[in-house]
Order: structure tokens, then sequence, then C-alpha cells
């Protein structure tokens, strides 16, 4: 005698009978699909991973894991609007502590610089320059060694 999947009203019954039903592969995926759109649906409303593993009861890199995760699976379109609106709102701080940069305030320049790292990590402008060294360091190598190639 096979045991058979429990259906929908079995799951019902145990549910009223106070036991918890049992949760499938497949429901564990949903349910987990789901707590990922949530997260990634707060992260495009400016929420912060901190706050969004706060009031989700998680740790903040199951948060960033998952917001990574969503954006990887998204179309290019999408993901150019994502970076699109990050670098608004990035520009949007800037813009805010600027003058208290240039004033000499050691605070406000200390947020110009992270805000100015994040911005180019972004925007992928730290890789392009590490390309550029090794292209140079490359050309260098062919100079002093006298190798062709």
């Amino acid at each position: 005698m096979s045991a058979r999947k429990p259906d929908t009203a079995d799951l019902a019954a145990e549910y009223l009978l106070g036991d918890k039903p049992r949760r499938t592969p497949t429901a564990r995926r949903a349910a987990k699909a789901t707590r990922m759109q949530e997260a990634l649906t707060m992260r495009l409303a400016g929420v912060s991973i901190r706050t969004i593993a706060t009031r989700m009861g998680v740790h903040p890199s199951t948060v960033y894991a998952w917001v990574r995760d969503a954006i990887t699976g998204i179309p290019a379109e999408q993901a150019d609007e994502l970076r699109r609106l990050e670098l608004e709102r990035l520009d949007a701080l800037f813009s805010a502590v600027w003058r208290d940069a240039l004033a000499g305030d050691t605070k406000a320049i200390d947020v110009c610089l992270r805000l100015m790292t994040r911005r180019a990590a972004l925007v992928n402008l730290d890789a392009s320059h590490a390309a550029g060294l090794d292209a140079v360091e490359s050309l260098l190598d062919r100079l002093v060694l006298g190798s062709e190639g």
C-alpha cells in the first residue's frame, strides 16, 4: 500500500485540528520566492537591507543574498532601471552632504567617500580601472622584457 500525497482538504484538516500542515518542497520554494520578492520590493522602495532583515526576522546577509539573486534573475532592462534608481538615490544623498564636505565637515567627507565608493561599484568603475592597469602592466612587461605578444 503506497502512501498518497496529502491534498488541500487533508492539509486544511490538519491545520484545523491544531497540527501544523506538512510543507512540501514546492510549498517551501513558493514561500521562499514570496519572501524574496517581498525583500526586493522593499529594497526597490528604498528600505535598507538592515531594516528589511529586521522586519522579516532574518539576518541582513540573507536579505542581501535574496535581493542579489532576485536581481540576477531579472531581465537586463529591469536591472538597468534598478541601477538607474540606485544611482539617483546616491546622487540625492551626495548632494545633501556635498556642501558640508567642502566646508571641512569630516563626517560629511566620510559619507561622500562612501557614496562615491558605492557609486563606483554600481557602475563597475573599479573593474574597468583594474582592466586598464592590467593592460598597462602587460605593455610594460613586453617593453622591459622584450617579449612579443
